[in-house]
């Protein structure tokens, strides 16, 4: 689509890159093509003339006790394994680089805006649009997607930009992507498209 625009207040979120999590994925042929396209996209974004506004999230606690999940709270399950800030499986995965002006918020549960204030900031900034990359598709993708479509924000997800943690069956990213988010509707993209984009976007 050469007409592919995202508007001029737009921002990109990139979710839950850290170690922990990418790890499951790292030396799969599926994982290092998620790696490598992501990558990719964070630096096309970082290099544009006036680069829009770029989230990152990490998943961490406030304490080793953990007090932001109960012992008993579902997302403890998915994110019990991960410690305080400096725990290292917490930190962005080294192959996607943090500029100095991204924000990088923390989460707590699977939504992007859950215990920070991702809201307010895309307020502020008059975002209208946002751009989506990260892991794991049927997590935090479809969870910040649902949340940012009902407060009306326009939602791209970049779809070579997003993958499962295993287990995984090879129809999950596959049925969410085509079938799920369309319904909606989010625009699913391929990558090339945002690359495309990204020239047609912005002030």
């Amino acid at each position: 689509n050469e007409t592919l625009s995202f508007g001029k207040n737009y921002a990109v979120l990139n979710l839950d890159l850290i170690n922990g999590i990418v790890g499951s994925v790292v030396n799969t042929t599926q994982g290092d093509a998620w790696i490598r396209n992501t990558a990719r996209w964070i630096d096309a974004v970082h290099a544009t003339a006036s680069p829009p506004l770029t989230i990152f999230t990490r998943i961490f606690f406030s304490t080793p006790q953990k007090p932001e999940i109960g012992p008993n709270a579902p997302f403890a399950q998915v994110g019990g394994a991960l410690g305080t800030s400096d725990d290292p499986l917490t930190e962005i995965f080294p192959a996607f680089t943090v500029e100095e002006n991204d924000a990088v918020l923390t989460k707590i549960r699977y939504y992007a805006g859950a215990g920070n204030a991702l809201e307010e900031i895309l307020s502020s900034q008059g975002i209208d649009t946002v751009v989506l990359s990260g892991i794991r598709t049927s997590g935090v993708i479809i969870s910040t997607a649902y949340r940012l479509f009902d407060l009306d924000y326009k939602v791209y997800v970049i779809a070579n930009n997003t993958i499962e943690s295993p287990p995984d069956t090879p129809d999950i990213n596959n049925n969410i992507l085509s079938g799920i988010l369309p319904k909606l509707p989010v625009d699913v993209i391929t990558l090339e498209q945002a690359l495309g984009a990204l020239n047609r976007s912005g002030p």
